[in-house]
Parts: C-alpha cells; structure tokens; sequence
C-alpha cells in the first residue's frame, strides 16, 4: 500500500484517473477497448481501437506470455490488458492499482467480458506490494512505471515477485535528455504534471536500474514512431478545446485534474516535435540462478 510519505502524490494520481476517465470515455474509446495507454501504431492497424489492441498483442509476444503464467499487471487501469490476456492467452492476472473505484470498474469489465475466474483486482502500491516473493512469472506495465517517484523502486519489487526466469514487459515514456532549461523544461514539466507524473526517467538510466538490481535485458525498442499517430490525434482534440476546457474550469463543470489533463495532451505532442521524450518498449528476465 501507498506509505505515508507518498500518500499526497498517490492521492493525486487517483484523482486523475477517476476525474478523467470521461475524457478516455468521449476521445479515447475507454468503454470499447477500455485501454488507458497510446496504442501501437503499425501496417496492421487502421485507427484507435486496433493500435490500443496491438499493443497488448506486442507486449505479449515480446514477454512470450503462456496460458500457465501468472502476470501481474502493474497499474491496471481499468482492466483492458488483463482482460485481453484472459480472453486472447487464457493466463491468470492480477491487476492493481491505487484507485479503489478502478478495482470497481476492472471487476465490472472482467465481469462483462467473462473473464472474472482468471482477472484479479487490488488497490495495491507496484514500488511495495505485499505480495508473496517469487510468485508471478511476468511483470506487465504499460504507461504506469512513469508515475513511481523512484522508479528503481518499481524495478526492485518487480524483481522480488517474479520467478526465475519470469519478464518483464514495459511500454513507457522517457526523458530523451538528462536535463533541460527554458522553454524546453516548462512544457516538459507541464506536460507531465497534466498526466500527475513527478518525472519522467531517462531509458538508459532505467536500463542501469535493471542492471544493478539483477535484471538481463533481453530487448529495448524505441517505438516513438509507433504512438507518434496517437499523439498528433490527441493534440488535435487539445487545439480544439483548450480555451472551451479553460472556460469550463472556471465555471467549475471541469476541475483542476481534467483541465490539466487537456493541457498535458497539448504539450506532450509539442515535447515529441521538440525530441524531448521518447517511447521505448522493454523486456528483461530474471536470471534462472
């Protein structure tokens, strides 16, 4: 569970997400392919709906997910990964999060889809789960690691809870720079704290966190070309109604988290022009000994 010290910045989190899943609902097909993520973009795809499944397929294939594994997703969402690895592999999930009303919608989903005796949900922390060591065979987490405050945290849990010889898959953002100033810093920052994100990591520091806790990384992809469509159709939707959005936080019909989410969606595309973040696919293993 969230610990003391990280209980405001977990409290923030929450209130994005259950804020601003009728944003997902209205732009990003949240109730079809109830998927919280940027998708995969590639010649199999044709809009939205595919990239979002693509990209559970590509994490699956990459982590080589079996129906005898166990996988725990590492912030779940509202269920779409583990419901499509229920449905598409027939392998046990965990899903957790740090929203008690996702756990709610992740049971309705697995529930609908009928899925529900393969898909768990808890409101758990992924930096310390309290769950038993060695105990599941993959690690999933698309678009979720950027929110630890320490991500070597992440890494350090994910060791612990996997098996020998269990993955780990991560989709993600990271920084492109180690440090940036001026323009280039305020629209990076406000960016991510649209999305309720402290920081992004930088992919080869990550990779030093996988080194140095165990970790044999087995493939890294720098797929920015492949949520570039994402983010140019989202930055579309924020020309268009970032004044409007404006206008009805002031009235109060939108709160500070939805506004925000609107503004982060704008400058995340002006951040990908700028060469400040990148998309980058990774896969690592625990070692068998």
């Amino acid at each position: 569970m969230a610990s003391q010290t990280n209980t405001k910045y977990y409290d923030e989190i929450v209130n994005y997400y259950d804020s601003c899943e009728i944003d997902y609902k209205m732009l990003w097909r949240l109730d079809r392919c109830l998927a919280m993520h940027y998708g995969y973009w590639d010649e199999t795809t044709k809009g939205v709906s595919d990239a979002l499944i693509r990209e559970n397929q590509i994490l699956a294939e990459r982590a080589q997910i079996k129906k005898e594994h166990r996988v725990l997703d590492a912030g779940c969402g509202v269920g779409g990964s583990s419901i499509w690895l229920g449905k598409n592999i027939g392998c046990e999930t965990l899903g957790i999060t740090l929203s008690a009303e996702q756990v709610k919608t992740c049971k309705k989903n697995a529930e609908q889809a009928g899925t529900s005796a393969l898909n768990a949900f808890e409101v758990r922390d992924y930096t310390d789960t309290g769950l038993d060591e060695a105990s599941f065979d993959v690690v999933w987490a698309i678009e979720s690691v950027c929110h630890a405050t320490h991500k070597e945290d992440f890494v350090k849990e994910a060791f612990r809870v996997l098996k020998p010889g269990g993955k780990l898959i991560i989709a993600d953002f990271w920084a492109s720079h180690h440090q940036l100033k001026g323009e280039d810093q305020r629209i990076m920052q406000e960016w991510v704290a649209g999305w309720s994100v402290g920081s992004l990591e930088h992919v080869d520091n990550f990779r030093g966190y996988l080194k140095t806790n165990g970790f044999v990384e087995l493939d890294y992809e720098n797929a920015t070309d492949h949520v570039r469509p994402s983010a140019e159709r989202l930055h579309k939707y924020a020309k268009w109604t970032l004044w409007g959005a404006k206008i009805l936080e002031v009235l109060r019909i939108r709160n500070k988290a939805q506004h925000g989410n609107v503004i982060a969606v704008h400058r995340a595309k002006l951040a990908l022009d700028r060469g400040l973040w990148n998309y980058g696919i990774i896969c690592a293993q625990k070692p068998l000994v």
